[in-house]
């Protein structure tokens, strides 16, 4: 595992956001034994008014982060304060020098004038800052097609373009990616997400269920995740309506109008849940979904919930993503797939009929080949070969 070193992740998301792979790998590394500088997202379109609570924390905390979850004593939150135009080059001669003092300040400490740079956020501003930096090696972990995820932030395109060009080192989460990055780079890494198995293996079978799910009628057919606009409301509107007997209990923060959801009796939204809570939710569910739209955003998605749901053993049913195809012929299609509503109700009450301990079991031995400590003896081997090479 890599250790000693000083890394700046540049992130996408904030460290209070939904647990991600980039909380997790820099948790992770922080445990091995090096020293972490989470720098909190700088944007990747203007800001609108749903974001000024978040625009106030960081004029309040002045850039420390203060969000509700703490960080491993070895990782620093930096939540920066800057213009926010992340497109316009006056931003960005005004952002970059204050942004790479603040940095340099941050890391000064530690005593390693040339940090790894680990980016997941592939904006004009966040590969000048990585440059700037004169890093010992930059890497651009991919773990999404962030250019088509909105018409916001198809400004990224190029930016995309070039972050997978510019990069010593691409670690991607799909093929799919892989695809698109192979184009501009032959450092190319598949290396998927993983999934935390203490979280889960923890957790005991016999304590109460969260209180906000005692309630609800079973079967639940749950959804762990954001409430966003690749969820396929209309898909669980129309079981929804078909199954009244059946629960939707969907977990997670809702990014886009759920009214379709919200008019129906027998759906249930429960909001946003800490990480070392999910368990607890998982294991209220009697089936576990992904049930998303099909588009060029969820073409390259891999969906970080799956191992989780199988860790808890947890049948699966899922719309027919890509990443769902190949992740089915890795693991003898321990996923149900559904194009239909009607074929979902039917992958449902199939997996509602057939449980069994030897099939959650196995369900579980797939997660432990996926598990976090796994991908991250993988990174870590490509990152010293590639420091190792530069040196020689």
């Amino acid at each position: 595992m890599l250790t000693g070193r000083t890394i700046v992740c540049l992130s996408s998301i904030d460290w209070d956001f939904l647990w991600q792979a980039h909380q997790q790998v820099m948790a992770s590394l922080a445990a091995a034994g090096n020293r972490v500088l989470f720098v909190e997202s700088t944007g990747v379109r203007a800001p609108t008014l749903r974001d000024l609570p978040r625009l106030w924390r960081r004029l309040k905390g002045g850039g420390r982060g203060h969000g509700r979850r703490r960080p491993p004593d070895a990782v620093s939150v930096y939540s920066p304060v800057l213009l926010p135009f992340p497109y316009a080059a006056w931003a960005r001669a005004v952002n970059l020098p204050l942004l790479e003092r603040a940095v340099r300040q941050r890391i000064a400490a530690w005593g390693d004038p040339a940090p790894i740079v680990w980016s997941f956020l592939p904006t004009p501003l966040s590969r000048a800052l990585g440059e700037r930096l004169s890093p010992a090696l930059s890497i651009f972990h991919c773990v999404d097609h962030l250019s088509s995820s909105s018409p916001a932030a198809a400004r990224l395109r190029q930016s995309e373009v070039e972050s997978f060009a510019r990069a010593d080192v691409v670690f991607v989460t799909s093929h799919a990616l892989r695809d698109l990055a192979r184009v501009h780079n032959s450092e190319v890494h598949l290396v998927p997400s993983g999934v935390d198995l203490g979280r889960f293996e923890a957790v005991d079978p016999t304590a109460p269920l969260p209180e906000d799910l005692r309630g609800i009628a079973r079967p639940v057919i749950g959804y762990l995740g954001g409430v966003h606009q690749w969820l396929d409301q209309s898909l669980l509107a129309t079981l929804a309506e078909r199954r009244r007997d059946w629960s939707f209990v969907l977990v997670g923060p809702r990014q886009t109008d759920v009214s379709q959801l919200e008019r129906q009796p027998n759906v249930h939204l429960l909001g946003t849940r800490g990480p070392d809570t999910v368990p607890d939710y998982l294991r209220g569910f009697d089936v576990a979904t992904v049930p998303y739209r099909l588009a060029e955003y969820t073409h390259h998605v891999y969906p970080v919930k799956l191992n989780e749901y199988l860790a808890m053993g947890l049948p699966v049913v899922s719309s027919p993503l890509a990443e769902v195809e190949h992740f089915n012929r890795r693991h003898d299609s321990v996923v149900a797939v559904a194009g239909t509503p009607e074929a979902f109700e039917a992958e449902i009450t199939s997996a509602l009929d057939a449980s069994s301990a030897a099939v959650a079991d196995a369900r579980r031995a797939v997660a432990r080949a996926n598990s976090w400590p796994v991908r991250l003896d993988v990174m870590s081997g490509v990152i010293e070969d590639a420091l190792a090479a530069r040196v020689g």
